[in-house]
Parts: C-alpha cells; sequence; structure tokens
C-alpha cells in the first residue's frame, strides 16, 4: 500500500512538472514569436523610412527642376505613401478594427504607388530629353 502511496505522489508530481515545462515552452514560444514580429515591423519600417526619405528629397527639390504637374504628381505620390504607411501600421495591431477596410487600403495604396513605374515616363519624360523642357 505504501508503495501506491508514493508512486501516486510521485506521478502526481511528474504531471505538475510536465505542466509547468509545458507552459514554460509556451511563453518561450510566444516570446520568440513576438521577436520574428518585432523584427519584421523594423524591416517594414527601414524600407517604408527609406522610401519616404527619397521620396521627401524629391519633393524638396522637383518645384526648383520640374514644372508644377512634376510637383503635384510627386505630392500626390507621397500621399499615398503616408496612406499606405498608415494602413500597414493600423494592419500590425491585431486588435484592429476594420481589418478588411485597412487591408483594401493597403492593396490600393500599394498598386497607386507601383503606378509610378507605367506613369513616371509620361510625367517626367518631357524633362529628361535632349532639348530640356524650361518652365
Amino acid at each position: 500500500m505504501r508503495r501506491g502511496v508514493v508512486a501516486y505522489r510521485l506521478g502526481k508530481s511528474q504531471i505538475a512538472v510536465a505542466r509547468t515545462q509545458a507552459d514554460i515552452a509556451e511563453r518561450n514560444w510566444r516570446t520568440a514569436n513576438e521577436k520574428v514580429v518585432l523584427d519584421l515591423l523594423e524591416r517594414r519600417l527601414a524600407i517604408y523610412d527609406g522610401i519616404r526619405d527619397v521620396i521627401g528629397e524629391a519633393i524638396d527639390r522637383v518645384p526648383f527642376l520640374f514644372g508644377p504637374e512634376v510637383k503635384t504628381y510627386v505630392d500626390g505620390l507621397a500621399q499615398h505613401m503616408n496612406q499606405l504607411g498608415l494602413a500597414y501600421t493600423t494592419l500590425d495591431d491585431p486588435n484592429c478594427p476594420d481589418r478588411g477596410k485597412w487591408a483594401q487600403i493597403r492593396s490600393d495604396e500599394f498598386l497607386a504607388v507601383t503606378k509610378f513605374y507605367a506613369e513616371s515616363d509620361a510625367v517626367f519624360g518631357p524633362y529628361l530629353r535632349a532639348r530640356q523642357r524650361i518652365e
């Protein structure tokens, strides 16, 4: 009988230790997952800041080198970049209300920014020919 009590207590202790180990493992996983999420956010922000720096520098120089239509275009591009950044920041919040709405905004703004590659030749082209257009 005594061996049965000892075995029962030992088994109960092992269960408690296993639960503690499982809790620790889950906390470690959560910590590692949060680190991955933060690392990804930092990388996204670095890219976003780099793009904003380039756009910001362009916006500062455009009025002196191009006509008003280019300034209007670049200002619009900067607005799309700002909205895109806001959408990414909002969607990074796991408690984000209206996730569908913000996902759609992110998609729309991303497409608007990438249109630069299709639209830029028409906007900047007149200024980039051998015979420069002077305003």
